[in-house]
């Protein structure tokens, strides 16, 4: 006799079990609908706690924290526009070459690519694909390159067949191989990987308005937050039930202790890769050195993804110049990253 009884799950729990299913679905799918939001609103947290302890420094000192935050933001604003007044002028101008100069860099490795398609880049493929790049890199070279064809006139209607033939050019049938290039239309490919990976907050963001816009929000949330960081904090453990509010606030501390000085040394190694970047560039004479430094510094706060495209459209300034500048540039990109990451 079979002494094992059936599993019952209860309806109560099967039901809790789908409930919190499609909860975490929805939660998910607002989330990402209102990911620009989030965005802005972790950015204000982040920048909140390192000026709630600013805030903290002034008033220790008798001074007001709402008077403290207002000081520490003026300070801030104050250097930002200095700042921005010292460089706009070469910025501007850069900047303009470097959208002027792009297209041109990236055609140009179109075509160094598609030069070499017989020689290593045919290593990197198949015996086959090997071939055909060879023969599209020989037609692209030899556009006018034409065949001899015996002509024989059969009647007068062949008249004309024989001046062409006397003319000494009869082209032939186009082929598969005619239309590989290697690489293609780079620049249409870069554009379209690019455009790819956008999210519609990076696109929101193409006005001056939005930016703007943006920028005063992040400030206003952080600056809640530097005020009275402690209302925020007793809001948080109201999450929790009473019995592990003092674990949730230890656990909070340490979480925002560690964002802190995340921030912190996240700041300043954007401005050591965009300083060393722009001093890199301007010695081996990269055009558009300064956005150029100032696009690798701000990628910085992007982990790994964006220091590789921070390199990208430095590269293909340098190949305007040469290949050989495109390497040093890469080469040089690579070692101020692992530089900056292992020290």
């Amino acid at each position: 006799m079979d002494s094992r009884q059936p599993i019952r799950i209860p309806t109560r729990d099967v039901v809790r079990v789908l409930a919190l299913i499609f909860g975490f679905y929805i939660s998910v799918r607002l989330l990402w609908i209102a990911h620009p939001v989030v965005f802005l609103f972790f950015l204000g947290v982040l920048f909140g706690l390192p000026l709630a302890q600013g805030a903290d420094w002034f008033e220790k000192r008798k001074v007001p924290r709402a008077l403290g935050v207002a000081i520490i933001l003026t300070v801030f604003l104050g250097l930002l526009t200095a700042g921005a007044d010292g460089i706009a002028p070469i910025l501007r101008a850069q900047s303009k070459e470097l959208q002027q100069r792009l297209p041109e860099a990236l055609d140009k490795i179109d075509a160094w690519l598609g030069h070499r398609a017989s020689g290593v880049f045919g290593i990197l493929f198949n015996e086959e694909s090997s071939d055909t790049l060879r023969t599209a890199a020989a037609q692209r070279s030899a556009p006018n390159d034409s065949t001899l064809a015996p002509v024989v006139v059969t009647d007068s209607a062949g008249a004309d067949t024989l001046k062409a033939a006397a003319s000494g050019i009869v082209r032939k049938p186009a082929t598969r191989a005619d239309t590989v290039a290697v690489g293609g239309n780079l620049r249409r490919e870069i554009t379209k990987q690019m455009s790819g990976a956008q999210h519609s907050f990076l696109r929101v963001l193409t006005s001056t308005l939005a930016v703007s816009g943006a920028f005063m929000l992040v400030l206003f949330i952080a600056a809640y937050i530097g005020v009275d960081p402690a209302l925020y904090h007793g809001g948080l453990l109201e999450l929790f039930p009473a019995r592990q509010r003092g674990r949730a606030a230890i656990m909070l501390a340490g979480i925002a202790t560690t964002l802190r000085r995340w921030l912190v040394t996240q700041l300043i190694a954007m401005l050591v890769i965009g300083a060393v970047t722009t001093v890199f560039l301007f010695v081996i004479h990269v055009k558009a050195a300064l956005p150029l430094g100032i696009l690798a510094g701000i990628l910085k706060f992007i982990p790994i993804v964006g220091s590789i495209f921070a390199a990208i459209p430095a590269i293909a300034m340098a190949f305007i110049d040469s290949p050989h500048k495109a390497l040093v540039v890469a080469v040089g990109y690579f070692v101020i990253q692992f530089v900056e990451n292992h020290l």
